[in-house]
């Protein structure tokens, strides 16, 4: 059975145990990628499929290297005069000096003023192919600041209550591996 994809509006229905046979299409090139999403059953893959697919449109909206970084600063950093390196990022606990390791969906939402300029500021509701997650699913995404994609996807598969417990033992400073 074929189902035409034209809006993302009720996602929530492809979940149903009656999808199991159903093949999604969709004539829409915008919408392609979430048919595509729509087509993977197997829930692990799906996930990371649809995190990839929204990495890949945050780096397509923002073509250009916003932050404008030079010598380790970024514009903010520069027109201020401030001695710190690596933007808004010198926070993060898995930055490097050549930038970072990890794509991370949530930080690349989060920009200052001065580096969007003119540019309209995307948000989680903007991006289609998020609508394939749940809304706990996109809570989780917009906690997820500073976490290499492996725990973000971790956090994905398990559910809410993994991530909040995870995150505040990170913030408690106590070892999540341990418990």
């Amino acid at each position: 059975m074929k189902v035409e994809v034209k809006s993302t509006r009720f996602l929530f229905l492809y979940r149903s145990f009656l999808f199991n046979g159903v093949f999604f299409y969709t004539n829409d090139k915008d919408l392609d990628t979430v048919a595509k999403a729509l087509n993977i059953k197997n829930k692990k893959q799906r996930i990371e499929y649809v995190y990839d697919e929204g990495v890949k449109y945050i780096n397509k909206y923002y073509s250009n290297d916003l932050c404008r970084f030079e010598n380790g600063q970024c514009i903010a950093q520069r027109r201020d005069g401030v001695g710190h390196t690596n933007g808004c990022c010198r926070h993060c606990p898995i930055v490097t000096d050549r930038g970072c390791p990890s794509s991370n969906l949530s930080c690349k939402l989060i920009y200052c003023k001065t580096a969007l300029g003119n540019v309209k500021l995307l948000r989680l509701r903007d991006i289609p192919i998020l609508k394939c997650f749940s809304i706990t699913k996109r809570m989780i995404l917009k906690a997820s600041f500073y976490y290499t994609k492996e725990e973000i996807l971790k956090d994905l598969n398990y559910g809410i209550l993994y991530s909040s417990l995870r995150m505040l033992c990170n913030e408690l400073k106590i070892d999540f591996s341990k418990l």
